[in-house]
């Protein structure tokens, strides 16, 4: 049977990911806004690209070293920590525009997702502590939900910003405010899960 729980918490772990501000967005934003959503939709596909070799990367590194309860715990602590202080940031500058990049002319957008998504300081952050944590409490439903959630982002944000323009400005630090919160949601678990380990 299929996993709704594991699917619905993999979307938003999705979500979580692909809704804070960073070079990804700028991009998308700026390529949807100047010619065609479907540009602003290659450039996110092409980050998701990346992350599905991260996620990969990830299972490989649970299967290894999520055995051991020590791991486990420092690293749901340390990942909590690091998705709790992302949170915060989020939420503190939540109200602030999406600063724009891109000004340059993009030949393939699918690749320049690609190149963004492998060198974003923050995704492989993300990752390598919180990410690997968070797909080992899942499924594949979860994992599955995962890719519904960037796509659904990924899509709905390239064409409401190409045919709003600039009044759907508006909506991205709503949209921001609850992926904080989101964010916020799985560090406090993740910091939780690991204390659980220590009593």
């Amino acid at each position: 049977m299929f996993d709704v729980y594991h699917l619905a918490s993999g979307i938003l772990i999705g979500l979580s990911l692909a809704v804070p501000p960073g070079p990804v967005n700028a991009v998308i934003a700026a390529e949807s806004v100047k010619k065609s959503y479907v540009n602003g939709i290659k450039v996110g596909l092409g980050a998701l690209t990346a992350d599905a070799t991260f996620l990969v990367i990830a299972l490989i590194g649970v299967a290894v070293l999520f055995d051991n309860d020590a791991v486990k715990m420092v690293v749901s602590l340390v990942g909590g920590l690091i998705l709790a202080y992302m949170a915060l940031g989020i939420l503190k500058d939540f109200r602030s525009p999406l600063k724009e990049s891109g000004k340059k002319d993009i030949k393939n957008y699918y690749l320049t997702g690609v190149a963004i998504g492998f060198t974003n300081p923050a995704a492989i952050l993300w990752w390598i502590t919180a990410g690997a944590v968070l797909i080992a409490s899942t499924d594949i439903a979860g994992i599955a939900g995962f890719f519904i959630g960037v796509i659904l982002w990924v899509t709905s944000f390239s064409m409401a910003l190409h045919y709003a323009k600039s009044k759907a400005r508006w909506i991205y630090p709503a949209v921001t405010l609850g992926s904080g919160l989101v964010l916020l949601f799985f560090g406090v678990m993740l910091v939780y899960n690991g204390l659980q380990l220590i009593i």
